[in-house]
Protein backbone atom coordinates (compact mmCIF):
# COMPACT_ATOMS: atom_id res chain seq x y z
CA UNK A 1 0.00 0.00 0.00
CA UNK A 2 1.44 3.15 -1.30
CA UNK A 3 -1.15 5.41 0.42
CA UNK A 4 -2.90 5.33 3.56
CA UNK A 5 -6.05 6.58 3.71
CA UNK A 6 -6.70 9.74 5.51
CA UNK A 7 -7.71 9.69 9.23
CA UNK A 8 -7.62 13.37 10.95
CA UNK A 9 -6.40 13.71 14.43
CA UNK A 10 -8.25 15.50 16.94
CA UNK A 11 -5.86 16.91 19.98
CA UNK A 12 -7.74 15.63 23.49
CA UNK A 13 -5.88 16.86 26.26
CA UNK A 14 -6.52 15.09 29.84
CA UNK A 15 -4.68 17.53 32.06
CA UNK A 16 -5.72 21.53 32.77
CA UNK A 17 -1.59 22.01 32.11
CA UNK A 18 -2.33 19.68 28.47
CA UNK A 19 -5.14 22.20 27.62
CA UNK A 20 -2.95 25.18 28.74
CA UNK A 21 -0.39 24.15 26.03
CA UNK A 22 -2.65 23.75 23.19
CA UNK A 23 -3.53 26.74 20.32
CA UNK A 24 -1.86 30.29 19.56
CA UNK A 25 -2.68 33.84 20.22
CA UNK A 26 -2.02 34.68 16.93
CA UNK A 27 -3.04 32.06 14.84
CA UNK A 28 -6.51 29.97 15.38
CA UNK A 29 -5.66 27.51 12.53
CA UNK A 30 -2.23 26.46 13.62
CA UNK A 31 -1.73 23.03 15.86
CA UNK A 32 -5.34 21.64 14.00
CA UNK A 33 -3.16 19.54 11.17
CA UNK A 34 -2.25 16.58 12.81
CA UNK A 35 -3.37 13.15 10.88
CA UNK A 36 -2.62 9.74 9.74
CA UNK A 37 -2.30 9.01 6.11
CA UNK A 38 -3.28 10.42 2.87
CA UNK A 39 -0.69 13.08 1.47
CA UNK A 40 1.42 15.32 3.73
CA UNK A 41 0.42 18.99 4.00
CA UNK A 42 4.23 20.12 3.25
CA UNK A 43 4.82 23.19 4.32
CA UNK A 44 7.79 23.68 2.12
CA UNK A 45 8.72 21.93 -0.94
CA UNK A 46 8.50 17.79 -0.56
CA UNK A 47 11.25 16.13 1.31
CA UNK A 48 9.60 12.58 0.61
CA UNK A 49 12.88 10.55 2.26
CA UNK A 50 14.09 7.03 0.22
CA UNK A 51 14.63 3.99 2.90
CA UNK A 52 17.52 3.29 4.09
CA UNK A 53 17.44 0.19 3.17
CA UNK A 54 15.96 -0.28 -0.13
CA UNK A 55 16.26 3.00 -1.14
CA UNK A 56 12.80 3.16 -2.57
CA UNK A 57 10.61 5.91 -2.05
CA UNK A 58 8.80 5.82 1.85
CA UNK A 59 5.18 5.97 2.95
CA UNK A 60 4.36 8.81 4.64
CA UNK A 61 2.41 7.85 7.80
CA UNK A 62 1.29 10.58 9.36
CA UNK A 63 2.17 14.22 10.45
CA UNK A 64 2.05 15.96 14.13
CA UNK A 65 1.46 19.96 13.98
CA UNK A 66 2.39 22.37 16.51
CA UNK A 67 0.46 22.35 19.38
CA UNK A 68 0.91 25.19 21.04
CA UNK A 69 2.55 29.34 21.70
CA UNK A 70 4.87 27.49 24.25
CA UNK A 71 5.67 24.38 22.43
CA UNK A 72 6.01 25.75 18.97
CA UNK A 73 8.34 23.95 16.51
CA UNK A 74 9.82 26.78 15.33
CA UNK A 75 7.92 29.20 13.09
CA UNK A 76 4.76 26.92 13.27
CA UNK A 77 6.90 23.47 12.03
CA UNK A 78 5.19 20.01 11.64
CA UNK A 79 6.72 16.62 11.68
CA UNK A 80 6.06 14.23 9.08
CA UNK A 81 6.61 10.53 9.79
CA UNK A 82 7.35 8.62 6.76
CA UNK A 83 7.88 4.70 7.34
CA UNK A 84 9.24 1.79 4.60
CA UNK A 85 6.35 -1.13 4.37
CA UNK A 86 8.67 -3.77 3.28
CA UNK A 87 11.63 -2.63 5.30
CA UNK A 88 9.97 -1.13 8.35
CA UNK A 89 12.31 1.33 8.96
CA UNK A 90 11.26 4.64 9.92
CA UNK A 91 12.08 8.42 9.39
CA UNK A 92 10.76 11.84 9.98
CA UNK A 93 11.03 15.34 8.35
CA UNK A 94 11.00 18.68 10.76
CA UNK A 95 9.65 21.50 8.56
CA UNK A 96 9.06 24.75 9.55
CA UNK A 97 7.04 28.19 8.25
Amino acid sequence: MNTIPEIPLKMMPKSKEAKDVIGFEWNSDAGRNHKLGGKPDWIQDDETPKCRGCKKSMTFYGQLDCIGDDVSLGDCGMIYVFVCMECLNTQSVLQTG
